[in-house]
């Protein structure tokens, strides 16, 4: 994992569709901030408007554990995202918090298919796992990148993994 100063004009933040986060999870500490946040790349679908858009990206994952986010499991249960990972002991503690929000991420997100169900104001989402089986479903008539398109067409060599069996935390 490595830690960069980059600016975040070619992160993505989320937008309503089905996302598998797929490497480079990495730590990013935007001039000015005093708090890193986390990115991945991702294989996307997103849509707006009704135009379904296909692309591989860099997206704020970090976004997913916001406590403005919402995780719903596979009962329907609700929960506050940012309660799914283990918080340090040390809560004056960047460091640590950022350790425990990349071994979650690492762990419960990074080559789950997801859905983004909502956007909610201050970059919060809501969000559930879906299975790979859903996410290898490409909507007809979708705008792909060139990238997205290498990857429609060898779709079959991506393995994705289905929703963890422990439930976080």
């Amino acid at each position: 994992m490595s830690s960069k100063d980059q600016s975040s004009a070619n992160v993505l933040t989320f937008q309503k569709g089905k996302y598998v986060f797929t490497d480079h999870l990495e730590e990013v500490h935007p001039e000015g901030a005093s708090v890193p946040f986390l990115t991945a790349q991702a294989i996307l679908m997103t849509v707006e408007k009704d135009v379904f858009k296909g692309d591989i990206a860099t997206v704020k994952i970090s976004d997913l554990i916001l406590k403005q986010s919402t995780f719903i499991d596979d009962n329907g249960k609700v929960v506050e995202a940012h309660k799914l990972y283990v918080w340090p002991r040390n809560l004056g503690s960047t460091k640590e918090w950022t350790a425990n929000k990349l071994e979650f991420l690492n762990e419960f997100v990074l080559n789950f298919p997801i859905e983004i169900i909502s956007l909610e104001e201050s970059n919060g989402v809501t969000w559930k796992y879906i299975t790979p089986e859903n996410f290898k479903k490409i909507p007809e008539g979708i705008e792909a990148s060139s990238s997205f398109q290498e990857y429609a067409m060898h779709q079959s060599e991506y393995f994705f993994l289905r929703r963890p069996l422990n439930e976080p935390k």
